[in-house]
């Protein structure tokens, strides 16, 4: 649980928004899986600083409209914003994330939020053995 002074903002630097480092995460093949969000993530060496940052994808093949596709993303976006101050990060690593959308209907709060911990809980296990 965090703090009661967390900052709980998403801030644009916590954005991933090159499309070749996407590209990169999504070819590296590291992934953790919670229906409905497989999470692809790379974690990078950079010496004096440790950040995270993050994409959210949902294909257009699954949703056609546009207003559908951005539900989605931001139900992503909010559950990740209440949860990321769980990521504890090495000293001098990037971690670089990006959630894909996997199922076939609109998922719901609950079950996204209850997606997200468990992926939050899988990349805590990899980063920290």
């Amino acid at each position: 649980m965090p703090t009661a002074d967390a900052n709980f903002s998403f801030p644009q630097t916590c954005r991933l928004k090159s499309s070749q480092q996407i590209k990169d995460v999504v070819l590296q093949r590291q992934s953790v899986f919670r229906y409905p969000i497989k999470c692809f993530y790379s974690i990078l060496e950079t010496p004096g600083e440790s950040a995270c940052r993050i994409a959210f994808i949902v294909p257009k093949k699954r949703f056609r409209h546009a207003v559908d596709r951005n539900s989605v993303k931001r139900l992503f976006r909010e559950a990740y914003r209440l949860h990321r101050h769980d990521i504890a990060l090495p000293k001098n690593q990037t971690l670089r994330l990006c959630w894909m959308f996997v199922g076939e209907e609109l998922p719901d709060f609950p079950t996204v939020e209850e997606a997200a911990l468990h992926l939050i809980d899988e990349l805590q296990r990899k980063l920290n053995p």
